[in-house]
């Protein structure tokens, strides 16, 4: 039960922008396949793939049993700057599945290919610099197509003008 309820927040985490950008670069470390068939996931409106905001959903305790991990490695990860998990009014943490898909990704560089805590926060801030990076050449490439279409429009409407396109300066 808890490994189906597990796929089916990880589906679910896979659908918002920041866990598509996390999910394929850790997907590139270690490959997962996904089986879609098999779960049907909620329809959830804070989870929506247009989504900029991530909120935190899960207490120290539960984040801790979902991942498998002890309470006390999540507040180590905290206190090494690894992950940030916002607070409440009452100061207790609450992990999101951006939280987790780190906390996730820290325990494979930890475990599966033996990272000291260094070489994990090494790797942490290059990946999110690739991120960024992604994201940057991401919107150049949106601008430039934009550019490319309002000069195709301008010239169509020299040609409807039956004007030399370029005659007019600026």
């Amino acid at each position: 039960m808890i490994d189906k309820r597990r796929t089916i927040q990880e589906q679910q985490y896979r659908q918002t922008s920041v866990g598509q950008s996390f999910y394929r670069l850790s997907t590139h470390l270690k490959p997962q396949p996904i089986d879609r068939s098999s779960h049907s996931v909620p329809d959830n409106p804070n989870l929506s793939p247009h989504s900029t905001t991530v909120e935190g959903v899960y207490i120290i305790s539960v984040a801790a049993r979902i991942l498998q991990m002890h309470p006390q490695t999540l507040r180590k990860y905290e206190r090494l700057g690894l992950i940030q998990p916002s607070r409440t009014v009452g100061m207790l943490r609450l992990y999101s599945e951006e939280d987790l898909a780190k906390l996730r990704l820290i325990r494979y560089l930890e475990n599966d290919l033996g990272m000291n805590l260094a070489g994990v926060t090494f790797t942490l801030n290059l990946l999110e610099q690739l991120i960024e990076l992604e994201n940057r050449l991401l919107r150049q490439a949106q601008v430039q197509v934009r550019n490319n279409h309002i000069e195709h429009e301008i010239q169509q409407l020299f040609q409807r003008l039956n004007l030399p396109y370029g005659i007019i300066m600026r």
